[in-house]
């Protein structure tokens, strides 16, 4: 079996993103210093490095680990924050400064494999292939291989021997350099072994409280990607425990964290609230894929490339320019990797893997959406003394009395002050949209009509309008922004549909007169990934097509982007008060230097390039820089937060701009 030609330039070691790990933040990135991705002369033995340590001798303290207690003796869990919940899965739910010595470990086989990162992505196929523009190929089993300048030929067949996880997948070349790293190359093999037998401390109790929920159980590895299964550890970003939560995170799904106590380092009450985080993350964009890329980079982050590119195939987002941060593009194809190594022991040579002893752990069954009354009374009675009856009692109580506190809150609706008659709300069109032609605001609209559920109506809701309309009051420029690939088709005329609030592509397709296919292909679509409020689809529609019961755009009416060109970049970056330019790297220039030289973050060039922030530059290379205008341009007033717009727990670093 050929091995890759990267596996002799570097150390073998793992998962740039761990110390950076956070559920809804993406983290600062590798660790700087020294490159260690450095070609070397063919045939040379790779070099050491000094970011692997030894492990510390049984029973030390590592000075990175948390001293806080995972949490109170008797303490009862605390209720999620339902608001959250809401705006992260898009609808209602029920249900220290330094980097710790084993994330090092995890931090630099992104520099080894992946130093001429292109972003290539392959057709789904049960045969390993590599393409190198993401198109899928017109004969997907006409070559095995399509080997490129960047990715040398490998022979792949044994990958379609393998067992496959319980995630899907795409035959994406950074998976496939995964794979042939952690098969084919010692340092690589080593590596991977020594990870999986850290997995045996949890991954029984893991996958029992994801199964319970219906989860894929080959998620237990995105926890050992985040924290290397050590439930005490915290990043440098200050994410903490198993699944590396940030502190909002943490709150919003129930975890207290404060100077007495840090739940997120409990690995019971830890899991139960990554369980939820995932589902809502799945609820919300209906791909593991993209969830896992939202656990990592933030579902508002993803949200806002997904509008902003028009598409939610998560492998065409990794191929755009700061589609999305370069550590994501790596995060879910080395996730998937690891499950691969773990489901097929024997052809990756660690049949004989002992893993570590797993550690006391149990986790419970819980409500998908705790409330106080839902809370476990009768294990704090026997931890506090207290009966469990007068503990229910005293819930049934404390619940009335928010009940109530809530209910003489409520503001009470507002009797119409003008004639109003009943409207039908048509097929893509939004109450903001419908409020401005009225000449209205949408939170004037919602008054209008006592709409106390920010949960957005959808078409065929009727809704009262002043029947004397006012003047209408301007919007945004409509913007469409479209595939390169696009091709128009023959007889048709091109309209273009903005997506609302909880519309489904055969819904949608079914309305504009197509069929479901030809609306993925036209824009570029996963047809199994969920649609957002706000994307803008293109469709080719005959004569007469739609119905007067749908909203649509025509092309001449619309501002229409090609994704990805200069115009495209030119709108955008505009809008945040930014320029693109080319720059030319002079001698001794790195990332860094020339972040500092322009004005902008190293997170925002390594997710632009597709490039390390310690990558090694060379005089005479080109980095892409969006630059800050002198006056940046005048930005829109936000409209008013709906559940399809919130993002409360969103922690946004500077350092992962670019989208």
């Amino acid at each position: 079996m050929a091995a890759l030609a990267l596996a002799v330039w570097g150390a073998a070691l793992f998962f740039s993103s761990v110390a950076m790990a956070q559920p809804s933040k993406a983290r600062s990135g590798p660790a700087q210093g020294k490159h260690l991705a450095q070609k070397a002369p063919k045939g040379a033995a790779p070099k050491k490095t000094s970011g692997a340590k030894k492990a510390p001798a049984k029973g030390g303290k590592k000075s990175n680990e948390s001293k806080k207690a995972p949490k109170v003796k008797g303490s009862a869990p605390k209720p999620a924050d339902p608001q959250a919940r809401a705006s992260i899965a898009g609808q209602p739910v029920a249900d220290t400064a330094t980097d710790p010595p084993e994330l090092k470990e995890l931090r630099e086989v992104e520099e080894i494999l992946f130093w001429d990162q292109t972003g290539a992505t392959a057709a789904p196929s049960d045969k390993p292939e590599i393409v190198s523009t993401g198109l899928p190929p017109s004969d997907p089993s006409s070559a095995l291989v399509a080997s490129t300048a960047e990715t040398p030929a490998m022979d792949l067949k044994w990958m379609t021997q393998l067992s496959k996880p319980d995630l899907p997948f795409r035959w994406d070349t950074r998976l496939i350099r995964y794979l042939d790293y952690f098969k084919n190359n010692p340092r690589g093999k080593s590596f991977v072994t020594a990870l999986l037998k850290r997995s045996g401390r949890y991954e029984g109790k893991i996958r029992e409280a994801l199964k319970a929920k219906n989860l894929p159980e080959d998620l237990v590895y995105l926890a050992l990607a985040e924290s290397g299964m050590n439930p005490r550890i915290v990043s440098s970003a200050g994410a903490a425990g198993l699944w590396q939560f940030m502190p909002k995170a943490a709150a919003a799904y129930g975890l207290r964290v404060d100077k007495h106590v840090d739940e997120r380092l409990d690995p019971h009450r830890s899991t139960q609230a990554a369980v939820r985080f995932l589902k809502d993350l799945h609820t919300r964009f209906g791909r593991w894929e993209l969830a896992m890329a939202a656990y990592n980079m933030g579902h508002g982050g993803l949200l806002t490339s997904i509008r902003k590119y028009n598409t939610n195939d998560f492998w065409e987002l990794t191929q755009l320019e700061a589609g999305v941060p370069y550590e994501t593009a790596l995060y879910v194809p080395k996730i998937v990797a690891i499950a691969f190594v773990a489901r097929n022991k024997e052809a990756f040579g660690c049949a004989d893997l002992q893993l570590d002893a797993a550690e006391p752990f149990e986790v419970s069954d819980v409500s998908a959406d705790p409330t106080p009354s839902a809370t476990a009374t009768a294990d704090t009675a026997v931890a506090s003394t207290t009966p469990a009856a007068v503990l229910k009692a005293q819930e049934k109580a404390a619940e009335k009395k928010t009940v109530l506190a809530s209910t003489a809150a409520q503001p009470v609706a507002e009797k119409p002050t003008v004639e109003t008659e009943s409207y039908t709300l048509r097929w893509g069109e939004s109450l903001e949209v419908l409020a401005a032609s009225y000449g209205m605001t949408e939170s004037k609209l919602r008054a209008l009509n006592a709409m106390k559920d920010p949960t957005p109506p959808r078409p065929g809701t009727k809704i009262l309008v002043p029947k004397a309309k006012g003047k209408a009051l301007p919007l945004d420029p409509f913007v469409a922004v479209v595939p390169s690939r696009t091709t128009p088709v023959a007889g048709k005329r091109r309209v273009f549909y903005e997506v609302v609030w909880g519309d489904k592509l055969d819904d949608v397709a079914r309305v504009l007169g197509v069929t479901a296919d030809e609306l993925s292909q036209w824009n570029n679509l996963d047809r199994t990934a969920n649609l957002h409020g706000k994307m803008v689809l293109q469709a080719f529609v005959a004569e007469g097509s739609p119905s007067s019961g749908v909203r649509v755009v025509s092309a001449s009416d619309a501002k229409v982007l090609v994704a990805g060109s200069s115009e495209f970049f030119d709108y955008f970056e505009s809008k945040n008060g930014r320029m693109r330019s080319v720059v030319t790297c002079g001698e001794g220039d790195t990332l860094k230097s020339v972040a500092k030289k322009y004005g902008v973050s190293v997170g925002m060039l390594e997710r632009i390039n597709h490039r390390s922030r310690s990558a090694e530059l060379k005089a005479g290379d080109k980095l892409v820089v969006y630059e800050r205008r002198t006056a940046p341009d005048p930005v829109a007033a936000p409209r008013p937060a709906l559940i399809d717009e919130l993002d409360v727990v969103e922690d946004r670093a500077p350092e992962s701009e670019g989208g």
